[in-house]
């Protein structure tokens, strides 16, 4: 070799050696629930992951409900070490848009046209804060449905594929699923938040507040809705289970087949009914006599924290991930949930298909949803428990459903106040 050519060659080598790597852009986000649905959230990352030349996902994942996840956030903003973005539930959204530390995601889905065209416009709206800006990337949105026991309800004389619609059928049908002596109970319909019970009170023809946004608690149809949860528990067709146990009870009371029915988040199925012995399938929520569907929607998505325009674009690249169709396709395979990308439902190989051989997924995303009613900031989360702890009072029989709701709508009066 010449001696000019290696002097070159020299050279080069030691230029490429030298030059700098392609920055990359690190973007943390925390998120709770691992156990019911993390593996989906890390596949996707990791597939971002993989993907991108210069943003890299650190995702940070315990099994803490929304609540705790949102309280140590809090805490580590107050510390200065916020995350970049967080996983969100209508329960806790509003105490990251009404502080203040949510920031808008507009811009972010505005950059791409061609994704914005594909996102249901109506689904985007549970994500928007008072201002009618997008505060959320959207993960899932579950709407309330019923779970079957197959076997529970073939033994006891009933068709799965004629599943309660209203309370009497609702009622009917869990007399024949409850056995007390063996702790069998026909059904479970209740959360230790208003998730639930929000839609059942609003299939009533009740609301939270009225047109000027005070309470309305105390209305005959949450009355009526406590008193007919109260009959349930007094029949011993459904057990009642503290707030403070609930979360750790309900998933084992249904995988063990003690009970017929649940009225629960339509997300919880696929990590509740997976490896159990017994066939489950989904159905509609039953709703009030003679009332009209309304199904809460869960909005389960992540807020953006990162204030540095160059932090925001990295976390902008990563959420929007969560959005494309083959993930929504993904997502709502895992979690039962309803589709947030239109194109994902139109292709066969994504969701088209799938919706054509799962029509109970099917009937579950099609009932009419409501939006979660939230309290402005931090007293949403004081809401949910003090709703728990009536709820629970009222179920136990230590207070009629009249009182029940007489202190609920009390206790929001006060909350209101006090923000």
């Amino acid at each position: 070799m010449k001696p000019l050519f290696k002097a070159l060659l020299a050279g080069t080598l030691l230029s490429l050696a030298a030059a700098p790597a392609i920055a990359e852009t690190q973007v943390r986000i925390v998120s709770g629930q691992e156990k019911q649905n993390g593996d989906i959230l890390k596949d996707i990352f990791s597939a971002f992951d993989a993907a991108s030349a210069d943003v890299v996902v650190d995702l940070q994942m315990d099994n803490k409900s929304d609540i705790e996840t949102t309280q140590k956030v809090l805490a580590d903003i107050v510390a200065g070490s916020p995350p970049d973005a967080v996983r969100v539930t209508g329960a806790v959204f509003a105490t990251f848009v009404n502080s203040g530390r949510a920031q808008p995601l507009d811009a972010c889905i505005d950059g791409q046209p061609e994704l914005k065209a594909q996102l249901d416009a109506g689904l985007l709206d549970s994500f928007r804060g008072p201002d009618g800006k997008l505060y959320a990337m959207p993960f899932y949105t579950t709407l309330p449905a019923l779970y079957i026991n197959v076997a529970a309800f073939k033994a006891a004389g009933l068709d799965p594929a004629n599943p309660p619609a209203n309370w009497t059928a609702l009622r009917e049908a869990a007399a024949k699923l409850s056995d007390a002596d063996k702790g069998k109970f026909g059904v479970l319909m209740y959360m230790p938040n208003t998730y639930l019970f929000g839609s059942q009170m609003e299939s009533a023809g009740g609301h939270w507040v009225d047109a000027e946004g005070k309470p309305t608690a105390d209305n005959p149809a949450t009355v009526k809705t406590f008193a007919f949860m109260r009959e349930m528990v007094e029949k011993k067709y459904m057990p009642a289970i503290a707030p403070s146990a609930f979360w750790g009870e309900f998933a084992a009371l249904f995988r063990s087949g003690d009970l017929g029915m649940m009225v629960f988040s339509a997300s919880s199925y696929p990590g509740l009914t997976k490896g159990l012995g017994f066939e489950t399938t989904l159905a509609p929520m039953p709703i009030a006599d003679d009332g009209s569907v309304v199904a809460t929607a869960s909005g389960n998505g992540f807020v953006m924290l990162a204030t540095d325009p160059e932090k925001q674009k990295a976390t902008c690249a990563a959420l929007s991930a969560l959005v494309s169709p083959e993930n929504v396709a993904r997502i709502v395979k895992a979690t039962a949930t309803v589709p947030h990308n239109t194109a994902a439902v139109d292709k066969p190989d994504l969701l088209g298909d799938y919706f054509a051989q799962n029509p109970a997924f099917k009937a579950v995303n099609a009932q009419k949803a409501g939006i979660w009613y939230a309290m402005p900031g931090r007293a949403n989360t004081e809401f949910h428990n003090v709703f728990g702890d009536i709820q629970f009072s009222v179920l136990n029989g230590s207070v009629s459903p009249e009182q029940g709701a007489a202190d609920l709508n009390a206790r929001m009066k006060e909350l209101l106040a006090d923000n």
